[in-house]
């Protein structure tokens, strides 16, 4: 649900500041730009919508999973969650944009309208995945790259689908230097994201997220020859132009372009692979990866991109097929020119992944640090408090359980050697969100199948670890897996619970809270596993 309201909250932004920026260049123009009211007023209520349909979800995870009270999980989402804030300063904007479309337009009103999208798109994007991830560089990135968007598409779309088989005059005098503008900042933008949120790009195609982003970037392609033909068409004069056959192709631009979004919408719902090796440890690779390389390449070791000949034949056969394409635009062959760039896309996308190779692993921090506590605090800065809660040895290996500056409760496990210990690639598992310090209890149950967690020897490994601070007196817990019940003693208000099994358990597994004599404090009642490195 949260993925359609994703993609009405891309389709929204891009109709009304097309609607918008076609006011405010052609104001003079009367019947140039013409929308039906509804459809604007629909525009404007989707963009809150979609932010509440995120509100909503985490509501009822605050609600089911972890026992909050409606009343307290609504407040909690809403306050201290940045969807929910989000969502109230979307809704307020989108209250006052809502009164402006009712109005006649003119250059100022249209102007007004125009800078309350911008406010709406940085708010937008402060709930998004840049922001998450990359906090300023990130909120800046994705706005600028929302932003730049809609000022591209979003003229060409609403002149496409509404003008009557003519162009209004002097369109392309603003449009082609705003979308060259737009593409810059699109483009640019994008490798700013990147950077931050997906820094490993080829290593991610292991991974769904990964393998969106390239086949988005791979549609990215035909879409920028579409701009240049309009470019190039923007040049010549408005009488020596075939509007039907130009209208044609900004319909079919606008489509990839919608590609794309659809593309972006789903995205969202997935976890970014900021570190690949340790998203593996909980998420399958692909299945289309298993077309070009074998299961135990890929276990042995990353991939990498190296062409052979044939790939290198296939990626010039893909690049043939869009410049082919490309040049019958001006012939207006226009359903024949949408098939040889959907064609080159697919060729495209054989040649690239064709051209994965595996990669020798490659080696992880050698260093040997002479204590547990100088391990584990590598990845973080000088200032950060790690304070260690549960240091057990299990044979040549430690499982050590701390807090990050009272925030984030992490598992790491190490390797201990001659003169100290090792830190693992793909051995940490973290607990974030809201401070654990903060909260009564955090408990939280992760379902490894790859890494340094898991028992190569078994199915699956679940790893069970959180801070009881509420009620007191717990001494030890006992969890109830679908699997069996385990036994786990508290020190320093902190437990660890490591298990394998060949079975895929169900994912409810109540926790009793266990006094000296055994008696039962109280029972957490968990009724998730996790999937990735980090959860909240």
């Amino acid at each position: 649900m949260e993925i359609i309201g994703n993609l009405l909250l891309y389709a929204s932004f891009i109709g009304l500041t097309g609607y918008f920026t076609l006011s405010f260049f052609m104001s003079k123009e009367q019947g140039a730009v013409t929308l039906p009211l509804w459809l604007l007023k629909a525009a404007v209520l989707a963009i809150p919508l979609a932010l509440f349909l995120t509100v909503v979800r985490l509501v009822y995870m605050l609600y089911s999973q972890f026992q909050v009270e409606l009343f307290e999980a609504i407040f909690t989402v809403l306050l201290q969650y940045a969807a929910g804030q989000a969502f109230l300063f979307a809704s307020v904007f989108a209250w006052i944009l809502m009164s402006i479309v009712t109005l006649s337009q003119s250059r100022k009103t249209a102007a007004f309208a125009l800078f309350l999208l911008i406010v709406l798109i940085v708010t937008v994007s402060w709930a998004g995945h840049g922001a998450a991830v990359a906090g300023i560089t990130g909120l800046i990135g994705n706005s600028l790259h929302l932003a730049g968007v809609a000022v591209w598409i979003g003229p060409l779309t609403v002149i496409a689908w509404t003008a009557k088989e003519r162009l209004p005059g002097e369109f392309f005098r603003w449009f082609s230097p705003l979308a060259v503008l737009a593409v810059l900042v699109v483009t640019l933008s994008g490798f700013l994201l990147m950077n931050d949120i997906v820094p490993q790009y080829v290593q991610a195609w292991q991974i769904t997220y990964g393998q969106l982003l390239l086949l988005k970037h791979l549609i990215y392609a035909p879409l920028l020859l579409f701009g240049l033909h309009h470019f190039w068409l923007g040049r010549r004069k408005q009488e020596e132009l075939n509007a039907s056959g130009v209208i044609g192709s900004f319909r079919l631009e606008s489509l990839l372009a919608y590609l794309i979004l659809a593309i972006s919408a789903f995205m969202t719902e997935q976890t970014p692979p900021h570190e690949v090796a340790q998203t593996l440890q909980t998420e399958s690779i692909v299945s289309v990866l298993f077309l070009y390389l074998s299961e135990q390449q890929l276990q042995s070791g990353m991939i990498g991109f190296a062409p052979s000949f044939m790939a290198i034949v296939i990626l010039a056969g893909a690049a043939v097929l869009a410049v082919t394409a490309f040049l019958l635009l001006r012939r207006n062959k226009l359903q024949l020119v949408f098939s040889l760039f959907l064609l080159s896309i697919l060729v495209g996308y054989h040649g690239v992944m064709s051209s994965l190779i595996v990669q020798d692993e490659q080696p992880g921090d050698q260093t040997v640090y002479p204590t547990i506590e100088s391990a584990i605090s590598q990845p973080y800065e000088r200032d950060d408090l790690i304070e260690i809660a549960v240091a057990r040895q299990e044979e040549e290996e430690w499982h050590v359980v701390y807090t990050v500056n009272g925030e984030q409760l992490v598992a790491e496990k190490l390797e201990q050697v001659e003169g100290g210990f090792k830190r693992l690639p793909a051995a940490m598992l973290t607990v974030g969100g809201t401070a654990v310090m903060e909260e009564e209890q955090k408990i939280r149950t992760f379902r490894v199948e790859s890494g340094n967690w898991h028992d190569d020897e078994y199915a699956a490994t679940y790893v069970t670890f959180g801070m009881i601070q509420q009620p007191e007196n717990v001494a030890r817990v006992q969890i109830h897996y679908e699997g069996g019940s385990f036994i786990a003693p508290l020190e320093n208000q902190v437990f660890l619970n490591v298990t394998t099994s060949n079975e895929n358990w169900q994912e409810e597994h109540p926790i009793d809270f266990l006094a000296d004599d055994g008696t039962v404090i109280d029972t957490y009642a968990r009724n998730v596993m996790e999937r990735g490195v980090y959860c909240h």
